[in-house]
């Protein structure tokens, strides 16, 4: 069984999962993992639970004027490629919407530009580095 569960600030379930994800997989450092927008109530966050388990996180944002950033999408090892990726973004992209976005912005990882495709995201402009990641600024009309 899954369950949403959406909150004004980072929860330490959204945080063990980017940490997991983003820092012990990737190399991300800690400490720049987290950022402004994990204690303040301008960004939403999302954690999907299994089973009472949390297993997949995004936060989302308004950017400006319709558009809003959905990121920080992830997904444990154990639940990658079973639609719980998909299931956070829609959610996100879901409450996005009820709040007024016309547009969701993301700064998608190349490795995973193909999943953002999938979903109806569009690339453009050039790859850049985050983190020493190779990413690249994809944009939905929602």
């Amino acid at each position: 069984m899954y369950e949403f569960k959406i909150t004004d600030n980072a929860t330490e379930d959204s945080k063990s999962i980017r940490f997991e994800v983003f820092c012990d997989e990737q190399g991300v450092i800690k400490s720049h993992e987290i950022d402004d927008f994990d204690t303040n109530s301008e960004a939403k966050h999302i954690v999907l639970y299994h089973n009472g388990k949390p297993i997949a996180t995004s936060r989302f944002y308004k950017e400006n004027g319709d558009t809003w950033h959905a990121g920080r999408i992830a997904v444990i090892k154990k639940y990658r490629g079973t639609g719980c990726g998909r299931l956070v973004l829609e959610k996100a992209e879901e409450c996005m919407r009820d709040l007024g976005a016309k547009e969701s912005f993301i700064s998608a990882q190349i490795q995973a530009q193909g999943f953002y495709e999938a979903l109806g995201y569009k690339a453009y402009g050039d790859e850049y580095l985050e983190e020493d990641i190779p990413h690249i600024a994809m944009k939905k009309m929602l």
